[in-house]
């Protein structure tokens, strides 16, 4: 103990001066960096909520039997403008989307049930598509540009097309078909297991083409229309 008394009494300035620079160096470090942090502060984002606008509420009387989720790693899009289409830039896009498909409840009346011999004969509407939504899409390979291009439009044209692209191809696919065997399997059996009766299920007869929902005919893109050719134009 004598000893290190003696060690601190002999070193005590050099041990002071030890301990005053740490406390200066900290001090020093942590300036530097509020220092930096003020000049270039960390990449921030923020996003501003407004008000919600309620535009409708409907009741959907539809059973969802299938739903089937498709995907694209390549939605490109070009976008040609200016003197000699010297405006010139593009993207692709990954999509990732989901079809649904089933039954439309509202079109069903008392004269599609029928109770005879002791057999529910019932008949549905035919299978119609319900939905389409996009749950990603993600934009890569800019072309380069030395224009402003306005990438988010050319999202939104992709997100457009993917939708519609995505539904015709899972009616070409048969997702039609598949959600009509699903209904009949499904709706057969809470029939019976409801009256404990035998249940014969009927489709009606589609006429022309399959009608696709809204969200499945999104909007187009504000400021642009599409021709008879599919190709995208300024509408001014």
């Amino acid at each position: 103990m004598v000893g290190l008394l003696k060690f601190l009494g002999r070193n005590l300035v050099t041990i002071a001066l030890l301990i005053v620079g740490i406390l200066v160096g900290g001090y020093l470090t942590g300036a530097v960096q509020d220092v930096r942090n003020f000049f270039f502060p960390q990449s921030a984002a923020y996003v501003i909520p407004s008000q919600t606008i309620v535009t409708s509420i409907k009741n959907i009387g539809q059973l969802v039997t299938v739903t089937s989720e498709i995907g694209t790693t390549d939605v490109k899009v070009e976008i040609h403008q200016g003197f000699l289409n010297v405006g010139y830039y593009s993207a692709s896009h990954i999509a990732i989307g989901a079809i649904e498909a089933g039954i439309d409840f509202d079109k069903i009346d008392e004269d599609s049930i029928h109770f005879q011999d002791d057999v529910f004969t019932l008949t549905l509407p035919p299978s119609i598509v319900t939905s389409c939504r996009i749950e990603h899409i993600d934009q890569n390979q800019h072309s380069f540009t030395l224009l402003l291009a306005d990438w988010d439009m050319v999202r939104q044209l992709a997100e457009h097309d993917a939708i519609g692209q995505f539904a015709q191809e899972m009616i070409e696919a048969g997702i039609l078909e598949r959600a009509k065997e699903q209904a009949e399997i499904l709706i057969g059996e809470f029939v019976h297991d409801l009256t404990g009766k035998a249940t014969h299920i009927e489709f009606e007869e589609r006429e022309g083409e399959p009608e696709l929902p809204l969200s499945c005919r999104p909007h187009s893109p504000s400021g642009w229309i599409k021709d008879d050719e599919g190709a995208w134009k300024r509408s001014s």
